[in-house]
């Protein structure tokens, strides 16, 4: 009962954000062009990359969290994970049933003998997992908040929601997550291979451009944008 409780609590207080959405985003729009930084610029290249669907969530770890009509809620990674990783080659999902634990390994991207591990930001159990990535990995990128679902979560601790931003606050989060990992990816190329790893128009660096680089370029990644409180 007391699980049920907390799961309701938590789905409640996602739902409240909802409410308030509109308002914020409204709020937001007005004083977007005076505050809006440098990213901007970044996020005009990119259209609607930087989109947030209504009713999604975003939490540091680049992970998204909506509630599940099913119940519970459904978890995937963001844009910004797919598009760094490029054309997955496996991917390494929670078992239903598993007890995961904000901040503890959730699920991990495999490509080229290199690896992502991606952090859980709720505590709580697996309710399912997305068993069509194994056969459509691409999923991740072609459809990252819909069929690219990774698993489906009923959380047992809610205040676990209180670090989640939505709306216009969590696209400009990610519009500056965007930007800062375009400098993360200069920081690890020669100029020669910066050519080929970002877009010449100042938008997002290529797709799979992690791919391209090192074991270390794969764990700087993982601590500047992964393991983040």
């Amino acid at each position: 009962m007391v699980a049920i409780f907390v799961a309701f609590m938590f789905v409640s207080l996602v739902l409240v954000d909802l409410g308030v959405e509109k308002w914020r985003a409204w709020r937001h729009a007005q004083t977007a062009r005076a505050t809006r930084p440098a990213a901007g610029a970044v996020a005009r290249a990119l259209g609607a990359w930087c989109e947030v669907p209504e009713g999604v969530h975003f939490a540091s770890q680049h992970i998204w969290i909506k509630p599940d009509p099913a119940g519970g809620l459904a978890i995937g990674a963001d844009p910004l994970i797919a598009h760094a990783v490029g054309a997955v080659a496996r991917i390494i999902l929670p078992k239903v049933g598993e007890q995961v634990t904000a901040g503890q390994p959730l699920f991990r991207f495999e490509r080229g003998g290199r690896a992502v591990t991606i952090p859980s930001a709720l505590t709580g159990r697996v309710m399912a997992v997305n068993s069509r990535l194994a056969e459509q990995p691409e999923l991740l990128s072609s459809d990252p908040y819909g069929s690219g679902w990774i698993c489906c979560v009923n959380p047992s601790r809610a205040d676990d929601a209180s670090s989640l931003r939505f709306g216009e606050q969590a696209a400009l989060w990610l519009e500056n997550e965007i930007a800062r990992f375009r400098e993360f990816i200069f920081a690890q190329v020669t100029p020669d291979m910066a050519l080929g790893l970002t877009s010449p128009d100042g938008g997002l660096p290529a797709l799979g451009c992690l791919g391209e680089l090192g074991p270390a370029a794969w764990s700087a990644f993982e601590a500047n944008f992964l393991q983040q409180s």
